[in-house]
């Protein structure tokens, strides 16, 4: 698939990328954005050559606990975030698990942690993990990573406030 400049307003899950009989999705998204979401992205399955979602601007904020970005266990694809904006009340960022690639290159996070201030932006609980180049915008917690978690090269990103990443994993681990 080939998309560019789409917008949604107001759904519980903006963009929705999934496996069917037909199978499951890889594409380019340029300028896409989701607004007033619980979960703007939301990733069960894409193939492995993956997702790229390039330009891209997500907001969750509805109720029950917002979240940017879901990659749901079930996930073994590749998905990149290339200069992409998240922002809004949101609890997290990002929840990633499954045995796939996210990665987040050059984007902004804003605004995160739950009501109480205490959740990491990207929270991963497996797969590999790439984080490189980001501004994380709030003296909150940035990532986690879990112990399921095989990979990860978390580098020269900006932080406000002190570096907080939580590593649990015995994998290949570069930070």
């Amino acid at each position: 698939e080939y998309v560019l400049n789409t917008f949604c307003f107001g759904y519980k899950v903006g963009y929705r990328f999934l496996q069917t009989e037909s199978g499951a999705c890889n594409g380019n998204f340029l300028g896409i954005g989701a607004d007033a979401a619980n979960v703007a992205v939301q990733v069960d399955q894409c193939q492995g050559i993956g997702l790229l979602i390039t330009n891209g601007e997500f907001v969750s904020f509805l109720e029950p606990e917002p979240t940017e970005v879901v990659v749901a266990p079930s996930n073994t694809g590749l998905v990149q975030f290339s200069n992409c904006a998240f922002w809004g009340p949101c609890n997290q960022i990002a929840k990633i698990a499954g045995k796939g690639t996210v990665g987040f290159g050059d984007c902004t996070f804003t605004q995160w942690g739950g009501k109480e201030g205490t959740l990491p932006a990207i929270q991963a609980r497996g797969g590999t993990v790439l984080v490189r180049g980001c501004e994380f915008r709030q003296d909150r917690p940035q990532i986690q990573l879990g112990k399921n978690v095989r990979r990860a090269v978390i580098a020269e990103n900006v932080f406000t406030g002190a570096e907080r990443i939580a590593n649990e994993s015995a994998g290949n681990v570069q930070i």
